[in-house]
């Protein structure tokens, strides 16, 4: 049974053989059983729980965690491409996850795969406002849609246009960096139309790190819809390989040069109740667990 490490609190690890190890912090290294009781009410937020290894008790665990987890907006990270393993996450965890979403990393694959179960779910986590996708393209395509016909770049596009309550911008960030990628101007072209043909107004931003024969070839713009009086803005940051593309209304300069920050620097270990699930390989699964019934919280549900 994975057992856990005594520190201070601020974190777990959940590895093979050893491990719900309490990270963050200055550990013991004394192990113990996975606690078999719900969190103390004193505990208010966790820095960070990465799990390398899943099983019934480790989905059991996190099951009592669920309180934290709907109290807190959480930062999720993704570091699988195996869909046999994305599917066992989804189908396990993600109900006890999937509603309070603050910030995501992950590669393509896992949001197409997500999308298999939940098509809808990034406008399923209302306070979902970062999306970040490791290395590879995943670009907004048009119209938005987020229905299991549509493409994944159709439902980030749904997504990125449709407001939190906050009216703060949304931050997508994303990344061309295959030669095969040429067709980049073209995206960027019908991302332009879309803003044109738009009648409702979104903040949103989307960063873009470009390979350096594509970047010396992007071309800054500033266009305007007189319909929604918005602006919308490509611009380089500091000569370097990205750029942000930068829909808005009317700028209160301040809060948007804080904002535009924010999508260059965002990464989810600058922020606490972060979960990394690094699941890469079925030995790093428990015994059963791949063809088991739904987990605790699916169970839930039902």
């Amino acid at each position: 049974m994975p057992r856990v490490e005594k520190n201070f609190g601020f974190g777990f690890r959940v590895e093979k053989n050893l491990e719900f190890r309490v990270r963050v912090g200055i550990t013991d290294g004394e192990a113990l059983q996975i606690p078999q009781i719900q969190l103390p009410r004193k505990v208010i937020g966790f820095k960070r729980i990465i799990i390398t290894y899943i099983d019934h008790n480790v989905i059991a665990f996190l099951d009592r965690l669920s309180p934290l987890f709907t109290s807190f907006p959480l930062n999720l990270a993704f570091g699988t491409t195996n869909e046999c393993i994305l599917e066992l996450i989804v189908r396990n965890t993600w109900q006890m996850l999937g509603k309070n979403i603050h910030g995501i990393e992950s590669y393509a694959c896992f949001i197409h795969r997500l999308r298999h179960f939940v098509p809808s779910f990034l406008n399923d986590c209302p306070p979902l406002r970062f999306v970040s996708v490791y290395f590879e393209e995943l670009f907004t395509e048009f119209p938005c849609d987020d229905s299991a016909a549509a493409s994944e770049g159709q439902a980030v596009a749904k997504w990125l246009f449709t407001p939190l309550q906050s009216n703060v911008p949304k931050v997508y960030k994303c990344d061309f960096v295959r030669r095969e990628q040429e067709d980049w101007p073209l995206k960027i072209d019908a991302f332009k139309a879309a803003f044109a043909n738009a009648s409702t107004p979104a903040n949103c931003i989307v960063s873009i790190w470009f390979r350096p024969l594509f970047a010396d070839s992007v071309v800054p713009f500033d266009l305007i819809n007189e319909l929604t009086q918005e602006q919308f803005t490509m611009k380089r940051i500091n000569n370097s390989q990205r750029f942000l593309l930068i829909r808005c209304l009317v700028r209160d300069e301040s809060k948007w040069t804080k904002w535009e920050e924010e999508a260059v620097d965002w990464h989810i270990d600058e922020h606490w109740n972060q979960i990394h699930i690094q699941i890469n390989d079925e030995d790093e699964i428990g015994d059963g667990l791949l063809n088991a019934t739904p987990g605790p919280s699916d169970q839930q549900q039902k």
